[in-house]
């Protein structure tokens, strides 16, 4: 037998994940305990030792031989429902092909749509309960301009001041469409190339739209911190984001430090708010499993800490030895980001941060006695991370133009028209 040490070394590192969030590991031979994260909407289920014995008393004595077939019978997420039971034992019985995501729960932590609000600690909130005059942002909002931010060229961030005080937001994708397109010349060079290997190698049909996206999506961010200036952090991992800021009277947001995998800016800056921003690409190469795990000067790309309540956390514990890669690859990649991170903040990166997977509003900061006005993106300059090209106006018209572009780049690299690139079958009319 082969000493397969995969199970020991995730269960480590689930316990230092415990660590970090200043809990007592699991002692070895107990039970594993079911953790949730600040958000409750995955809660655990109370246990019934009573009603239970009696289920099984009446389920057994009643139906005999047969009940005890019929029990085998039942699907196990409906075993673990009538006897109420819980625990990680509980994912160790049903199995991890049984352990689903939801609405609010994926395999990489949660995520919320419109319009409820992420908020660092308690229950999800409506946004109704934060803001007024709400106008959200969509594939029609018109700006007024894109301004330029130069990207930081050594991911040297402001260090900030003693005064100040850090918040972030730290997701994978908004949940709102911004009104923006954005894409550089080495992301439609690849996906060029792979839509000529899928014709010529694959033998598909030609899309002319073929992936090549450069839509970004938008979250709003409602601060409503007094206590000191801000200093917010603003970091996401997946396509550009589009972040506009709604601020309380008397809210101070003194510099904003934007982290992204793609090209992303912001709405509604307070006029003496000054801000930077950090393309991960420029630092560090495209994710490869253990590539991110090393400490390095600029170890920009802001993975998350997987929690307990994840689903893929979940499946890895009860044993699905692809998903343990996974949360292992997101929390040596976090360990290795957060070195980084506290080197340039001097704070840890989990400190007055919301981090979830996928929002659309996200609350910094107490509930406001009563709503604050939302600033609408309509008419508003956004100011981004510069690249090749980006296209405003409406949501057709923009993915227009970003097919128009891919054809004729393609067209010009094959030296005519794109059917060349699947010309019909030649026959033959001789010996």
């Amino acid at each position: 037998m082969s000493d397969d040490r995969r199970q020991q070394n995730f269960a480590e590192r689930l316990s230092r994940i415990a660590q970090e969030r200043d809990e007592e590991p699991s002692a070895p031979n107990d039970p594993p305990r079911r953790d949730t994260s600040d958000f409750e909407y995955n809660a655990p289920r109370e246990s019934h030792p009573i009603r239970n014995t009696l289920i099984w008393t009446i389920l057994l004595a009643g139906l005999g031989t047969g009940g005890y077939f019929g029990w085998q019978a039942l699907p196990p997420d409906l075993v673990a429902l009538i006897t109420g039971s819980d625990a990680e034992n509980d994912d160790l019985v049903l199995g991890p092909e049984n352990i689903l995501e939801t609405d609010t729960m994926s395999s990489e932590g949660p995520t919320l749509a419109s319009p409820v609000v992420a908020q660092a600690s308690g229950a999800p909130l409506n946004l109704e309960q934060i803001v007024a005059n709400v106008s959200l942002t969509n594939g029609a909002t018109q700006i007024a301009e894109i301004t330029p931010i130069i990207r930081n060229a050594r991911c040297d961030l402001r260090t900030p001041s003693s005064s100040e005080k850090v918040m972030g937001v730290r997701i994978e994708n908004g949940g709102l469409t911004a009104p923006i397109h954005a894409l550089s010349n080495a992301q439609l060079a690849q996906q060029l190339l792979a839509n000529v290997h899928a014709v010529t190698q694959e033998g598909q049909n030609y899309v002319s739209d073929g992936g090549l996206g450069g839509a970004k999506n938008s979250v709003d961010v409602i601060l409503t911190d007094t206590t000191a200036p801000i200093y917010l952090v603003l970091q996401n991992m997946g396509s550009g984001v589009i972040w506009n800021l709604h601020t309380a009277p008397e809210v101070t947001v003194a510099h904003v430090a934007i982290i992204g995998a793609d090209f992303s800016g912001v709405a509604n800056l307070q006029s003496d708010t000054t801000f930077e921003a950090v393309l991960v690409g420029d630092f560090v190469p495209p994710h490869q499993y253990g590539a991110d795990d090393a400490a390095r000067d600029c170890m920009v790309r802001p993975w998350r800490n997987p929690q307990p309540d994840w689903i893929g956390v979940r499946k890895a514990a009860a044993g699905d030895l692809s998903i343990q890669n996974q949360m292992y690859s997101y929390t040596k990649g976090y360990e290795a980001y957060n070195r980084w991170y506290k080197d340039a903040l001097g704070v840890d990166a989990a400190l007055n941060t919301v981090s979830l997977r996928d929002a659309a509003h996200v609350l910094l900061g107490p509930v406001p006695d009563s709503p604050i006005d939302y600033n609408a993106m309509a008419g508003q300059a956004i100011h981004m991370m510069p690249t090749d090209h980006q296209f405003t106006g409406d949501q057709a018209s923009r993915e227009a133009a970003v097919t128009d572009l891919q054809n004729r780049v393609l067209a010009a690299a094959i030296g005519g028209n794109i059917s060349a690139l699947d010309p019909p079958a030649m026959e033959r009319t001789g010996q």
